[in-house]
């Protein structure tokens, strides 16, 4: 089967509601392994620490998986991807969040 006839198969066509959910849920993850060290002591330090090390990576996986929903909608060729949009944008804080946190360590010690 050609590539034409594939791009024209209305069975190969992707949902419009599952657009950006991946990076919606590698977002909503950054966020909440950003926080984990918050949660009460009484848990060992793997639950509370390790997360962090993940912040960053899927922060910006976040970022990566939302951008073509995002080139894509902006050409026109697709409505605008609301879940790709918030997962990219959490993807951009969760990046950020431990950045500023680290800068403003070093400025204050």
């Amino acid at each position: 089967m050609s590539s034409l006839k594939q791009d024209a198969d209305p069975a190969h066509e992707e949902d419009p509601r599952s657009r950006g959910t991946g990076s919606l849920a590698l977002g909503v993850l950054a966020v909440v392994a950003f926080g984990c060290p918050f949660l009460p002591e009484a848990l060992p330090p793997l639950v509370r620490f390790l997360p962090l090390y993940l912040v960053i990576p899927l922060g910006i996986c976040a970022v990566v998986w939302g951008g073509p929903d995002l080139w894509r909608a902006r050409r026109g060729e697709r409505p605008a991807p609301v879940r790709a949009r918030i997962g990219v944008l959490l993807g951009t804080l969760a990046v950020l969040g431990p950045l500023v946190w680290f800068f403003f360590y070093l400025g204050a010690g």
